[in-house]
C-alpha cells in the first residue's frame, strides 16, 4: 500500500497563523477604540445641538453647524443613540430609546 504524503502544518505554519490572529486582534481593538472615540465626538456634538439657540449662532458658524447637523442626521438611529449614550453615560439611556408600540 502506498502512503500519501500529507503535509502536516509545521511549527512555522502555526506561528504564521498565530501572528496573523494576533495582528487581526490588534486591528480589531484599534477599530473598536476609534469607533468609541468617534461615537463620543458625535454624542458630544448631538448634545451641543440640544443646547444651541439657533438665533444666537454667529453667521460665520452657520455653514459649519449645518454641515455637522447633516452628518449627524445621516447616522443610523442606532448609531446616534449609541453616540448619545456614550456622551451622557448610561443615565440618559431610557429617555433615548423610542417607545415600542
Amino acid at each position: 500500500m502506498m502512503r500519501r504524503n500529507h503535509k502536516q502544518p509545521g511549527l512555522l505554519g502555526k506561528k504564521k497563523r498565530n501572528d496573523a490572529h494576533a495582528w487581526l486582534g490588534a486591528e480589531i481593538e484599534l477599530i473598536i477604540r476609534e469607533r468609541e472615540r468617534l461615537l463620543a465626538a458625535a454624542g458630544a456634538a448631538a448634545a451641543l445641538f440640544t443646547a444651541l439657540d439657533p438665533a444666537r449662532i454667529p453667521r460665520e458658524a452657520r455653514a459649519s453647524v449645518q454641515r455637522l447637523a447633516a452628518v449627524l442626521g445621516s447616522l443610523p438611529e442606532e448609531t446616534l443613540i449609541d453616540a448619545i449614550e456614550m456622551s451622557l453615560g448610561q443615565r440618559g439611556k431610557r429617555n433615548l430609546v423610542p417607545a415600542a408600540h
